[in-house]
């Protein structure tokens, strides 16, 4: 017969599964925990770390927000809860939400953690630009990909010799005139 675990030795196991990156089991811990409200604040941020984990970042957002309405959370522990909603709204590429999050942090605390970095960052564009670039490079590899299946067999065959895992075609000539580009490059 199992016995009914407290909250205490379900958010301890929860963290044991995290972990050991067993993020499902700890998900769950994490969820009946919240169920006690002693405990409820504390639970959603492994929860929304297992959820980040996953790759469910909108998910972590609400759990996140749901944590900071816990009426048991500490100034600090709001500071913590927060930092993480903003690097998730970050990660999402919501930057007017995650420039407000940081700027309550902000508020509250100057110097706590890397805010004011993290400020200058999502508000500088550099985040915007990442983000497009990342889109572009993965647009651009996965359109290759789509193509390389509908190229005709012999140039299949050419792309498949060892050399080619990687699926980009390589450079195997030299040049005679190794000076020549070096000049022009450097001038």
């Amino acid at each position: 017969m199992s016995q009914q675990m407290s909250s205490s030795e379900l958010y301890e196991r929860g963290f044991v599964l995290m972990e050991l990156r067993m993020f499902h089991p700890a998900i769950d811990d994490f969820q009946t925990v919240a169920r006690d409200a002693r405990y409820a604040g504390k639970a959603y941020v492994p929860m929304a770390m297992c959820l980040r984990a996953l790759g469910r970042h909108e998910e972590a957002v609400v759990v996140l927000r749901r944590a900071l309405t816990s009426p048991q959370i500490s100034a600090l522990e709001q500071r913590q809860i927060l930092y993480q909603l903003g690097q998730t709204l970050e990660s999402l590429g919501r930057w007017a939400e995650s420039f407000e999050t940081y700027g309550w942090i902000r508020r509250g605390d100057p110097g706590f953690r890397d805010v004011a970095q993290r400020i200058k960052y999502v508000s500088s564009g550099k985040g915007r630009l990442y983000l497009r670039i990342r889109d572009w490079w993965g647009a651009l590899v996965n359109g290759v990909r789509t193509r390389r299946r509908a190229l005709l067999p012999p140039m299949q065959n050419v792309l498949d010799q060892p050399g080619h895992e990687s699926g980009w075609p390589m450079e195997t000539r030299t040049h005679s005139d190794r000076s020549g580009i070096s000049r022009s490059l450097s001038s």
